[in-house]
């Protein structure tokens, strides 16, 4: 049974000549800016840019797993970059929705873009969880899944107006962002991680990796038998290192890169 329904995008509205004029004309810009990026970060700033040029003012980027326990059905997940309301990303975190979020179940049955508004068979909590992105502001989207050798999804989530969301171009448009951003991903990773390995200590290194796992400074703290604030201290003294403002940044950054191994 198909997960998404059978509504066609807008493409009716447009004439096939109109549709490649506009990608011809669209998808150069953003494709050059990714391909320049030198790190992560920069990456995904050239993301969001290109995003915000179709329209899409929210994204989320990430890496989903699933267990492959089918009693369980446990879903992970990987932050690689956010531009989402921090309210509702704290709120989502709390409730731990990774694993009630119908995006993601809809990502491992579809390999093309999808509406979240298309996403059919929504159990009570899923229609909750999407009633609450909307009070958030994040009332429609559009997905991206790209599909890993390992089994888990590369998904790109982009929100904005619903005539952005229908628009039948943007999702083509978006496809290609995200399937670059895919490609210079796997560049970054080709880059020798002596370069910045040599940059950080042992204990930033495991700081790291604890964060990679999804683990807060409290929790690293408990684990290394140090305090919050000085798991802290290591923590930012690699983002500096790393020349990354975020932390869960440079956790991914060093994943990619092969400096840590969560």
């Amino acid at each position: 049974m198909k997960h998404v329904s059978g509504r066609r995008l807008n493409e009716r509205q447009h004439r096939p000549s109109l549709i490649s004029d506009r990608l011809q004309t669209g998808a150069p810009a953003p494709v050059m800016r990714l391909a320049c990026a030198t790190d992560i970060p920069s990456l995904v700033e050239s993301f969001g840019h290109a995003a915000g040029k179709l329209g899409f003012p929210h994204y989320v980027i990430s890496r989903v797993t699933r267990s492959r326990s089918a009693s369980t059905r446990r879903t992970s997940l990987e932050m690689i970059g956010s531009h989402y309301p921090q309210e509702w990303v704290r709120h989502y975190q709390r409730r731990e929705y990774a694993s009630t979020d119908p995006v993601h179940r809809a990502a491992f049955l579809q390999s093309a873009p999808y509406r979240w508004h298309d996403i059919i068979g929504l159990s009570k909590a899923e229609r909750r969880l999407l009633d609450e992105a909307g009070e958030a502001g994040l009332r429609a989207g559009l997905s991206i899944p790209v599909h890993q050798s390992d089994g888990s999804i590369l998904l790109f989530n982009l929100s904005g107006p619903l005539r952005s969301v229908n628009d039948a171009i943007n999702s083509r448009l978006a496809y290609l962002i995200s399937a670059q951003f895919h490609f210079e991903l796997h560049r970054l990773a080709q880059m020798s991680p002596k370069r910045a390995a040599h940059l950080l200590t042992p204990r930033q290194l495991e700081c790291l990796t604890w964060v990679a796992r999804g683990k807060t400074s409290a929790e690293i703290g408990e684990i290394l038998g140090r305090s919050r604030y000085t798991v802290d201290y290591h923590i930012e003294e690699a983002m500096e290192a790393l020349n990354i403002r975020s932390r869960t940044a440079a956790a991914v950054h060093a994943t990619v890169q092969g400096i840590i191994k969560p």
